[in-house]
């Protein structure tokens, strides 16, 4: 982010707040779901004083950092190039290191969310040395801990992995990675099938049982994915990009343009100021390169 739009985030009267929201949106700053202007703002400004304190070393936080040094300036640009591609937004803001301290030995990257306001970022050391470590790439699990990032202030979320996975180089993991946005989904998906062929060695009824399991796995997948397909489907008829706009949904309301109408967008969210930035944002079927 450059420092004169820190400067309107810092000295930003209420009701100046409209005419900054799409350059605040392209730099990953969103407002959250059912978040008023006047919280929004009072979130940023609480926000951007904990970064000027990182900066300056006053934080309480420095005890997280430690000596880690920051990622490079090259490998940011090119997740910047992710992340404008696919959601139209380059957050240069937030703090991002090299910590293997942090990420530990199985990890890539991490994302620590502080109060659910503040994003920290943590890349493995190894990608100082290596643009590859365990199959990921150092700009792909970047710009999947941008997309993370920006969406810290949102509610929970039953699509959490499935877009900073579209980040990803493998079409395997765009295709299942929501699928371990929750530690139990895979172990009730695995586990229900490897339990199948254990009980009918030891010749127990009901075999075939814990394939239950693995089948609501599966099933609820479909449904979340169908529903996505859905809400997409209104938003290009209402002349919408709609990965973009899907970003920067809550689950609710996701459900609730899978439900509209084609190319009806609900009249009550048009007039709300987050409907018309998307509307000055993300309409037609191109947009600007955003330098």
């Amino acid at each position: 982010m450059t420092p004169d739009v820190w400067n309107k985030v810092r000295d930003l009267r209420p009701e100046e707040l409209p005419a900054v929201l799409a350059e605040l949106d392209s730099c990953g700053l969103f407002p959250a779901p059912e978040e008023t202007l006047e919280q929004f703002r009072s979130r940023l400004a609480a926000m951007f004083q904990e970064l000027e304190a990182i900066r300056n070393g006053s934080s309480e936080l420095q005890e997280l950092i430690g000596q880690a040094p920051p990622v490079s300036g090259e490998l940011r640009r090119k997740a910047d190039q992710l992340t404008w591609a696919k959601y139209r937004f380059r957050a240069g803001w937030i703090p991002a290191w090299y910590s293997t301290r942090q990420t530990g030995f199985f990890s890539v990257g991490i994302l620590l969310e502080v109060d659910r306001r503040l994003p920290l970022l943590f890349l493995h050391g190894g990608f100082r040395r290596r643009k590859v470590r365990r199959g990921y790439g150092a700009a792909e699990t970047m710009a999947h801990e941008l997309v993370h990032a920006v969406r810290c202030a949102f509610p929970a979320s039953a699509y959490e992995e499935f877009f900073p996975c579209r980040m990803s180089g493998s079409r395997f993991r765009r295709m299942v990675g929501n699928l371990f946005r929750r530690w139990y989904l895979p172990a009730l998906l695995f586990g229900g099938i490897a339990a199948v062929p254990v009980l009918a060695a030891a010749e127990l009824p009901g075999c075939a049982v814990p394939l239950l399991l693995p089948l609501a796995v599966v099933l609820r997948e479909l449904i979340l994915a169908r529903r996505l397909r859905r809400a997409e489907r209104v938003l290009r008829r209402a002349g919408l990009e709609p990965l973009p706009v899907l970003l920067r949904l809550s689950d609710r309301e996701i459900a609730g343009l899978a439900a509209t109408p084609a190319n009806e967008i609900p009249a009550a969210w048009q007039s709300t100021f987050r409907w018309r930035m998307f509307r000055e944002r993300f309409s037609g079927a191109s947009l600007p390169d955003g330098q």
